[in-house]
């Protein structure tokens, strides 16, 4: 017992700066995406990661609709679909081209939507970065869906494997992603997003609770076994059981 006890309490104050931690990076997200005016370029000056994630883009370019990636197939009003991923070049920054994750669309209508944007490629993108250079860089695709490889998420460092020039760390996340229809770049996408996921300090208070609660619960364990041994041990005594010395 005296050996657990520091280590649950080490635990439940690690959970705690958690928290801490987790509110302190979703109030950065709230001043990068909020407060801070949109970027129209991904040149940036020292820590890429630090001055470009979360915030909010309007790029002006061409989709590469050649290029585009499909991620793994869901079911989202009823229907069955894909989220698109299409690279997207740009005429400044450290590289050429950028993945923009497009939303998802109904699979009956994915072709119709890639024509369209094919004859009528919108020059203008807005959205939100995100780094999210922690997944694996040597993923591969889960399907290939006429010719266009399926993905299980938006990887820019694996896809970067296959389409020349793609910033392999940033992804933009444009337009409402749960309309239900056919996602337009141009808009800005709603509050809050899928990928990666959101940072929940909520947690960090729970694990933090459990882990002071299993201390708590060992003192109280502890009192009990030590009010135990004592009433054993006053009973054994010659006094308790009238015997003399």
């Amino acid at each position: 017992m005296l050996a657990m006890l520091p280590v649950l309490l080490a635990l439940g104050n690690w959970q705690a700066r958690r928290y801490s931690e987790s509110t302190a990076k979703i109030e950065n997200y709230r001043i990068q995406h909020d407060e801070l005016p949109a970027l129209q370029t991904l040149d940036a000056e020292g820590d890429r990661n630090k001055a470009l994630h979360f915030r909010r883009v309007a790029l002006t370019g061409k989709l590469d609709i050649g290029h585009a990636q499909l991620l793994t197939a869901r079911y989202k009003f009823g229907q069955r679909g894909f989220s698109l991923a299409v690279p997207f070049a740009v005429s400044t920054g450290k590289y050429p081209k950028v993945l923009v994750l497009l939303g998802w669309a109904p699979e009956a209508r994915i072709d119709q939507w890639l024509e369209a944007l094919q004859r009528e490629p919108p020059q203008l993108v807005r959205g939100r970065l995100q780094f999210v250079n922690m997944l694996n860089r040597d993923e591969q695709p889960v399907n290939v869906r006429k010719d266009r490889k399926v993905w299980m998420f938006p990887n820019p460092a694996a896809i970067a494997r296959s389409v020349p020039n793609l910033d392999p760390d940033l992804l933009v996340e444009a337009g409402e992603q749960a309309s239900g229809e056919f996602v337009d770049p141009t808009k800005w996408p709603v509050n809050g997003y899928d990928f990666p996921v959101h940072p929940l300090p909520t947690k960090h208070v729970e694990y933090s609770l459990t882990w002071f609660g299993a201390a708590l619960a060992l003192i109280g364990v502890w009192i009990a076994l030590s009010l135990r041994r004592k009433e054993d041990g006053h009973k054994s005594s010659p006094l308790a059981t009238g015997q003399s010395t």
